[in-house]
């Protein structure tokens, strides 16, 4: 399992408006694609938002996903927070 940082590059899109969280956060899952759609998946608002339902993290514009290889306490399919607390559902 590879574990990825996400971070937000455009924190003024909008849609941002349909995620509740904004900073950066670390996943694990195979790919970078998997990574983005964990955290879509973990920190989606269930209230449709004004900027439509695509989520930030899937946006190659508007969030990085970089690999982070010396990181190695993110357990596989969860999204965590700088701060080690876990993120979602």
């Amino acid at each position: 399992m590879n574990i990825y940082r996400l971070d937000p590059i455009d924190p003024g899109h909008p849609a941002w408006g349909s995620s509740n969280e904004k900073d950066v956060v670390w996943a694990a899952a195979p790919t970078p694609e998997d990574a983005r759609k964990l955290v879509a998946l973990k920190t989606r608002i269930d209230i449709q938002s004004t900027a439509g339902d695509e989520s930030p993290w899937l946006n190659k514009a508007v969030t990085s996903c970089v690999s982070e290889p010396t990181m190695t306490h993110v357990d596989a399919g969860t999204v965590v927070r700088v701060d080690g607390s876990l993120v979602g559902r």
